[in-house]
């Protein structure tokens, strides 16, 4: 199985396989951050309650 997987990946378009790399970091950048993203959508929507 990992073999297939190997192959199907280095089939792709080399845009595809980095796309395929950093949607996993970005998850992971997101999910360690989330306290601070977090208090920014409510400074954001806080704006607009004034």
């Amino acid at each position: 199985m990992i073999k297939r997987f190997t192959a199907w990946f280095k089939g792709l378009s080399p845009g595809v396989q980095g796309m395929l790399i950093m949607i996993p970091l970005l998850l992971i950048g997101i999910l360690l951050n989330w306290g601070r993203i977090w208090e920014g959508i409510v400074k954001g929507f806080s704006f607009f309650n004034r």
